[in-house]
């Protein structure tokens, strides 16, 4: 291998390990807390290691993993490492909802043009939530209109990841905005309030999503 493809390659794993750590840290903005377990099952990483690499391995979720290891900086998992592995007995419906998220925290800052529906390219609202969902066996239109037409209403009381935010009034009346409901009142949209991109925002507390909401759905049922 050439000095000159040999430095393109190092480039191109230093850039996919930095999203794969900027996406911990995402995850681990979202959740906060897991519940405690006497013991756990332990692991030692490899150099090429992360710890989303390390949950999609064991099939733990992110959260979860770095609530275990609160000690272990995601930044720095080295070689020879020892972490501790959750004990996780997931629903059906929660294996589903994260990998849906799984799939959305990929696309973090790709950009918002409306229409849009290319992966790492462009996303608007109901494409992007179109993609997350379809890549994992859901069959979603491309309109958060027709979307808000899918599943059960939830009451915001009883909220959980992986149901879908809808807005009205943003742009045109009605449903005219869609976000994935991640936990710990945050959501995961392609918007365009603030920065237009794929990103992780408060839901209760915004007042302009307040003014708009119009209510939640769940299609994630077992």
């Amino acid at each position: 291998m050439g000095a000159f493809h040999k430095n393109a390659y190092n480039m191109e794993v230093t850039l996919k390990k930095a999203i794969i750590l900027s996406s911990a840290l995402a995850m681990s903005m979202i959740f906060s807390s897991v519940a405690s377990a006497a013991t756990y099952d332990q692991y030692t990483a490899s150099d090429s290691d992360t710890l989303w690499t390390i949950s999609t391995k064991y099939g733990v979720s992110l959260s979860n993993l770095m609530a275990v290891n609160p000690k272990i900086d995601p930044n720095n998992v080295y070689k020879g490492l020892t972490l501790n592995l959750p004990n996780e007995h997931k629903q059906n419906w929660e294996i589903k909802a994260d990998a849906i998220i799984a799939k959305g925290i990929t696309q973090l800052g790709v950009p918002y043009v409306f229409g849009g529906d290319q992966p790492y390219k462009a996303f608007d609202c109901s494409g992007f939530i179109q993609y997350i969902f379809n890549q994992n066996g859901f069959n979603l239109p491309h309109s958060s209109s027709m979307q808000s037409d899918l599943g059960t209403f939830v009451p915001a009381n009883q909220l959980r990841k992986g149901d879908l935010i809808f807005l009205s009034g943003t742009y045109q009346a009605g449903v005219s905005h869609v976000a994935l409901y991640l936990g710990n009142n945050k959501i995961l949209q392609a918007g365009t309030m603030g920065t237009r991109e794929v990103k992780i925002s408060d839901l209760f507390g915004v007042p302009y999503y307040e003014a708009h909401y119009w209510g939640a759905k769940r299609i994630i049922n077992n």
